[in-house]
């Protein structure tokens, strides 16, 4: 708390961000929002050693037994938790998260996930100086790829100490008394047993202190429903039940992790606590922990570029189209069925003349954006209880705008939207999470004369990465790395190459990006940027082959993993993989997934090893099927027809 009060006075936008993610927490507190995450959630570690005496330079040994600790503690399955009181015993939850020292550094480097340092500092306090080079320290690995953890000597009887998620990057994670930490080598009683990290992982993953943090009080809360509020924080091993603010009979949940009581005496998180940690995971750090099952060091939520279709949740997906009339339709698959029927769709009003573009920035969250007759750029949101401003309705944001807009959400509740304007030039405005930038109907001029759409993606929180197609042909690149743009505002990084389609971009991890575009000769052509540089060279391609008609879809559903769809001479729809070794089913080979398509094709990838493939077909129906990680559903060359009429897609 005293990390979070220096916050809140040294940076003005921390409370903002706090707020928000407050407000994404009790949507889920409420049951107004289901985690975005299937299944566990695999977190990368790194740990920096600070040592300044030699016992403190603790062994490999205590810091796996940090780690396994905290798999036990995350997952329920610490033997002590059948030790919870009966009163609290159901309440007790899995939190599904698991941890694992990184296997790869930032650099793309193989890596212990340890890291170590011998300091002339004696001792540490909970100013972060720990946390840099220059004071001391080691700096922190990307926050949004690592759980970063210090071990050090602490001063002041200070266990350890945590920053919420929202503070800034080069401080995120936790930091730990090294005598505090494991469960051998130095780890000391009564703070023995690797609880301490247990606690403090919990700050960051935006849990609070159970006693609310208001003193001895009973006015605080710890914003979780299915903890009882209690004056102040329990020491030592306290007996049972053990009473305060009126919350008899059963008093106290002191064995919660998020009090202060001795090691052997905490042993459980709490469902309510576990929904916070999961709204923390699918917001604010939405980019740690969905890529290699926390032992690749680089997984990053992939946010892609919009389009028709999207899915914010496991076996989730949803598709919007335009209709005969030109009017928004809608439909949804909700794990068991599609919404309102099979062949089915939504009226969702409006006049459009671009294909409707969406994202999603939270389960259950929706934004859809959409040319007008008038050229003007449309929006329209989905709350997870109703359409904004209705159902029919749209907010209009103004602009000429030139075909389809691009949007892609970096955060929650944040918005950044490309169109191209009559003069070809690139705009740009944004969501900030309470206004629209420049103005609700204004835009950043951003330069350029491009000819297509643009294509948009962030690896990472407050970066994006925009690609257009100049007027000669060749592929031109601008970035935003949180504080400006570059090469300038409206400069552009040219990436070579004559190309006949527009660019698809995917970013599958942080500091990674892969671009596809289709080549004077219709193969379909590929350059990666790999952290450091351009591959195969800044102006340089690889060749994939084929003869491609239209444009390309690329997704990603796990680090170092692609699929690739065109669309072939035959109207036939075609796929291929890099699976993190080669291409499949060779390099300029495709695999033939048949069909006679009128569209382009449109992919989501909605968990790893899954793919769901949309396209319209002759008859004007949108046509779908999916790879289960098995075989291809309903065949290899079959499809499911999902109805409709469709004039845009």
């Amino acid at each position: 708390m005293d990390v979070h009060r220096r916050l809140l006075t040294e940076d003005q936008s921390y409370a903002g961000v706090r707020a928000d993610i407050e407000n994404l927490a009790g949507l889920y507190g409420g049951g107004g929002s289901v985690a975005g995450r299937s299944g566990v959630t695999q977190i990368p570690v790194v740990v920096h050693v600070v040592w300044n005496t030699a016992a403190q330079n603790i062994s490999d040994a205590q810091i796996a037994s940090q780690i396994d600790v905290l798999n036990r503690d995350f997952r329920r399955v610490n033997p002590d938790v059948n030790g919870t009181p009966a009163p609290f015993l159901p309440l007790t939850a899995d939190a599904r998260v698991e941890f694992a020292l990184a296997t790869t550094d930032p650099h793309g480097a193989a890596t212990s996930g340890i890291e170590r340092r011998q300091t002339t500092v004696a001792s540490f306090g909970a100013d972060d100086a720990v946390k840099s080079q220059a004071t001391g320290g080691m700096d922190a690995w990307p926050a949004d790829s690592y759980l970063n953890i210090w071990a050090c000597q602490l001063g002041g009887g200070l266990l350890g100490y945590a920053q919420f998620p929202g503070g800034p990057a080069a401080t995120d994670g936790v930091v730990i008394l090294q005598s505090a930490f494991g469960t051998t080598g130095t780890a000391a009683p009564p703070f023995h047993l690797g609880r301490t990290a247990t606690h403090e992982i919990g700050h960051w993953l935006n849990l609070n202190h159970i006693w609310g943090d208001d003193g001895t009080g009973c006015s605080g809360t710890d914003n979780v429903a299915d903890t009882p509020n209690q004056g102040g924080p329990n020491t030592g091993q306290p007996s049972f039940p053990h009473i305060s603010c009126s919350n008899g009979p059963n008093g106290d949940m002191f064995m919660n992790y998020m009090d202060y009581v001795d090691d052997p005496a905490m042993f459980m998180f709490t469902a309510g606590q576990v929904a916070r940690m999961q709204a923390c995971l699918d917001g604010p750090r939405a980019s740690i922990g969905t890529g290699t099952g926390g032992t690749g060091g680089t997984g990053a939520t992939p946010r892609q570029s919009s389009s028709p279709v999207v899915a914010w949740g496991a076996n989730r997906l949803d598709v919007f189209v335009l209709g005969t009339d030109r009017a928004l339709y809608h439909k949804a698959w909700n794990g068991t069925a599609w919404a309102p029927s099979a062949t089915a769709y939504e009226g969702q009003g409006g006049i459009g003349t671009s294909a409707p573009q969406a994202v999603s920035w939270a389960p259950n969250r929706l934004d859809v954006f959409v040319t007008g007759t008038d050229s003007g750029l449309f929006h329209k949101w989905w709350n997870g209880t109703a359409w904004g401003p209705s159902l029919t309705g749209y907010e209009a944001l103004g602009g000429l705008c030139v075909g389809d807009p691009r949007a892609v959400a970096w955060g929650p509740n944040r918005l950044d939207v490309f169109v191209v304007g009559t003069d070809r030039g690139l705009y740009h405005k944004w969501w900030n999470g309470s206004a629209w930038g420049p103005s609700l109907t204004g835009y950043e001029a951003m330069g350029g004369i491009c000819l297509g759409q643009p294509e948009a993606v962030a690896w990472g929180a407050n970066r994006l990465d925009v690609f257009v197609i100049g007027t000669d042909h060749a592929l031109y690149h601008k970035w935003w790395d949180g504080t400006a743009w570059g090469p300038s505002l409206t400069g552009y990084e040219r990436l070579g190459g004559i190309c006949t389609s527009s660019p698809k971009a995917v970013a599958w991890g942080p500091n990674r990006l892969d671009v596809f575009v289709t080549g004077t000769d219709g193969a379909l052509y590929h350059k990666w940027w790999d952290g450091a540089k351009w591959g195969p060279s800044n102006d340089g391609f690889e060749r994939l082959g084929g003869i491609c008609v239209g444009e390309v879809e690329a997704v990603s559903w796990a680090p170092n993993r692609l699929d690739l769809f065109v669309i072939g001479t035959d109207s036939a729809l075609y796929h291929k993989a890099w699976n993190g070794s080669a291409w499949s089913p060779s390099l300029t080979g495709f695999e033939n997934l048949g069909g006679i398509s009128t569209s382009r094709p449109r992919a989501t990838a909605w968990a790893p090893n899954r793919l769901d493939v949309f396209v319209t077909g002759t008859n004007g129906a949108l046509f779908h099927k999916a790879w289960n990680g098995t075989a291809w559903s309903p065949s290899v060359s079959g499809y499911e027809s999902l109805g409709g009429v469709v004039s845009c897609f």
